[in-house]
């Protein structure tokens, strides 16, 4: 019960996490809210599944050529101001991809998405950097839980919302309302109160941040680097399966963009729980906890390798649900191992290349798996890259297994 006293706090008590925070939802509700009705408007132009999967490539290929630039501005100057003028930006650019779908032309479509990237990259590792300067050390593991859960929710709700709101009001005014969502998220996070950085005593060090620096810090202890190639390895097998979403629900369940949201929903739902209950079950120690990622990269693999088998919508949402509770929990705690284990002044740029690595390895996932998907069938890439992230789960527990006990002993 001590876990949940301290969401508690957290939700209740501590002002400035609470904008943090629903500033975190109102910006990843947006995101889903936009990403399915794209990927539907997408493959009704193309009806081509790679094509279709240049939506997620054009979201993720910005992010890895600036997410470390954007980890550098997080060290560099006011997080706050930061966050606050990548969404304002952020909302601008929906309002550009709203004309770009009026024209059907895809590429404009595909290169306004790609825009919208280029505004939000310093976002996540800013926001990633700030959360331990708004929250107790004895209280940031809840806080990642929550933060890395509001993923959770909201890419149920705004996936399940932006697929199911396709069918009610028009593509465009679901645009319109994403745009707004930015705006209000950057007025959120510009009303936080406290400093989002920590104030160092060494004026020289404020003044000489590299972005080397960054990566020597990375190179130099085998913990953080375990940590960061954590996401990207991850993500060789994974991130190219979602954009096959869309392919599953309008070729197989015939569902078109209800069964795309229905799925990316429960993508949300699982990446919800599974941080919570692996948290309380298993995280008495920041050793104990950090020595699941490895199992629930596992879990993963498992679940989503019976996905291409089943000829039920709502099975694959069930094995969705059971499989992201393991991936949005190493997700959750990988994050987590970096802030406990980097000092404030650093943080930003481990965070930064820790989304570039993700985010390349994001790409070349998606490309690849949408290559192989138009080749061989959407259903043979269900079948290889599940075995191929259990694979990968098994490796990563046994090689890292003695850092994390050592953790706690030292």
């Amino acid at each position: 019960m001590e876990n949940f006293q301290k969401y508690k706090v957290l939700l209740t008590e501590n002002n400035n996490f609470r904008k943090l925070f629903a500033a975190r939802l109102i910006t990843l509700g947006g995101d889903w809210l936009l990403t399915v009705p794209l990927l539907g408007i997408i493959y009704e132009l193309t009806e081509n599944p790679f094509i279709t999967s240049l939506v997620l490539v054009v979201q993720s290929a910005p992010l890895f050529m600036l997410g470390s630039f954007g980890g550098y501005l997080a060290d560099r100057f006011d997080r706050k101001k930061i966050i606050a003028i990548s969404e304002f930006l952020s909302g601008l650019t929906v309002l550009l991809i709203l004309y770009a779908v009026t024209t059907e032309n895809v590429v404009f479509i595909l290169f306004s998405f790609g825009l919208l990237s280029v505004a939000g990259s310093p976002y996540m590792p800013t926001s990633d950097a700030a959360l331990p300067n708004v929250v107790k050390k004895e209280n940031l593991a809840e806080a990642n839980v929550i933060f890395f859960s509001s993923w959770g929710v909201m890419a149920g709700l705004g996936a399940g919302l932006g697929g199911y709101l396709t069918t009610v009001i028009s593509r465009n005014m679901l645009f319109a309302i994403d745009s707004l969502s930015f705006v209000l998220s950057a007025l959120i996070v510009f009303s936080i109160n406290k400093n989002l950085s920590e104030k160092s005593e060494n004026k020289k060090e404020e003044e000489d941040i590299s972005y080397k620096e960054g990566l020597k810090y990375a190179a130099s202890k085998r913990e953080i680097f375990s940590l960061i190639i954590t996401k990207a390895t991850f993500s060789i097998s994974a991130s190219g399966l979602l954009s096959l979403f869309t392919v599953l629900s309008y070729d197989i369940y015939k569902t078109g963009d209800f069964g795309t949201g229905l799925m990316f929903g429960a993508r949300g739902i699982g990446a919800l729980i599974g941080p919570i209950a692996i948290r309380y079950y298993f995280g008495s120690t920041d050793g104990k906890l950090l020595n699941t990622i490895g199992i629930t990269i596992m879990a993963w693999g498992l679940f989503y390798f019976f996905i291409p088998f089943s000829m039920s919508l709502y099975l694959t949402v069930l094995l969705l649900i059971l499989g992201h509770s393991g991936g949005g929990s190493q997700w959750a705690f990988s994050t987590y191992g970096l802030q406990v284990l980097t000092p404030d002044r650093l943080r930003g740029r481990i965070a930064g290349i820790d989304y570039s690595l993700y985010f390349l390895m994001n790409t070349i996932s998606t490309l690849m798996i949408g290559y192989l998907a138009s080749v061989y069938g959407v259903l043979f890439v269900f079948k290889l890259f599940p075995i191929l992230g259990f694979l990968f789960g098994f490796v990563w527990y046994i090689s890292t297994k003695s850092i994390w006990s050592n953790l706690d002993s030292s």
